[in-house]
């Protein structure tokens, strides 16, 4: 299941800042974040075929961030160490916008490449939310979330349209996310 980078980051952020009142803002984690990953792209190439010992990730450890957000969501290298484990026709990779929209044509899609019947009664009521970043002090923090300076959305565009189009690449499908917006 993948899922847009940013609106990804934001919900990794949320499950941990309703944990603490004294935890950095959503802009100060992902300026930090951003700003070594443009220092660690310098002058390197990317190194997908590496999977979870590439460059990047290598030269970002060395930052020790208080968390990562963003760079969680590269999946291309995570895809490429996957696939050197279990072959591209083994895996199903999904967009997670279109499982939310649409979870019938989804489960039918998961079904059709198990080669299992199709789901007959499925209903979307669910919820598991463990960290509830969709009430109170959450909904506080995505208000202020939203709120990003326009060079942050640049840099961020700019940190993460090669990674998507990688991403593309590798699944062989456009999911045509918004890489600059939050949801």
């Amino acid at each position: 299941m993948l899922r847009n980078p940013l609106p990804r980051a934001l919900s990794e952020y949320l499950h941990q800042a309703v944990k603490s009142k004294s935890y950095p803002t959503f802009v100060s984690i992902l300026s930090d974040e951003v700003r070594a990953i443009k220092k660690c792209s310098k002058g390197a190439e990317e190194s997908y075929l590496k999977g979870f010992e590439n460059k990047l990730f290598k030269c970002l450890a060395r930052f020790k961030l208080k968390k990562y957000t963003l760079s969680t969501g590269f999946y291309a290298y995570f895809i490429h160490a996957w696939t050197e484990k279990f072959p591209y026709e083994q895996n199903l990779f999904l967009d997670y916008d279109t499982f939310r929209s649409d979870p019938h044509n989804t489960l039918n899609k998961i079904s059709s490449f198990l080669g299992v019947a199709t789901f007959e009664n499925v209903t979307a009521r669910w919820k598991y939310n463990k960290a509830n970043t969709r009430d109170g002090i959450a909904k506080l923090l995505r208000k202020k979330s939203l709120n990003m300076p326009q060079k942050l959305k640049v840099d961020v565009v700019n940190v993460v349209q090669p990674q998507v189009d990688k991403l593309y690449e590798l699944v062989q499908e456009n999911y045509e996310w918004k890489i600059d917006s939050l949801s």
